[in-house]
């Protein structure tokens, strides 16, 4: 019995591993909101549940964890010509980031496309 609950638990962790992996990477993330939008290429790395992104040179921190990843971090966005604080929360949807975001008084969609 203990070496079953030994191998569901490796065969757990080694599911768990293989789907951070795969918001390993880089991204260009569209934040799209009724004020306009705004594209910002998103190095992404993972390690255990903890995740940093640089996002156009700003550093953002988070966890992903059951499938969801979530950033937070000051974002500079030219456009706009301001500095704000970015919480974001995605999920992996087929191929893609899909999720939402607020970045001072702005609500925007979040759709990440990977470039690798």
């Amino acid at each position: 019995m203990t070496r079953l609950i030994t191998i569901v638990a490796t065969v757990l962790l080694m599911i768990s591993s293989a789907t951070a992996a795969d918001v390993d990477g880089n991204w260009n993330v569209m934040f799209s909101s009724a004020e306009g939008g705004a594209m910002v290429p998103m190095e992404i790395k993972v390690d255990g549940e903890n995740v940093t992104a640089m996002a156009d040179g700003d550093e953002l921190t988070g966890t992903y964890k059951d499938g969801e990843l979530k950033l937070k971090g000051p974002m500079y966005v030219p456009e706009a010509g301001m500095s704000a604080t970015l919480d974001m929360t995605a999920k992996l949807e087929g191929e893609d980031l899909v999720g939402k975001a607020t970045w001072d008084m702005y609500v925007a969609s979040v759709l990440g496309t990977r470039t690798e």
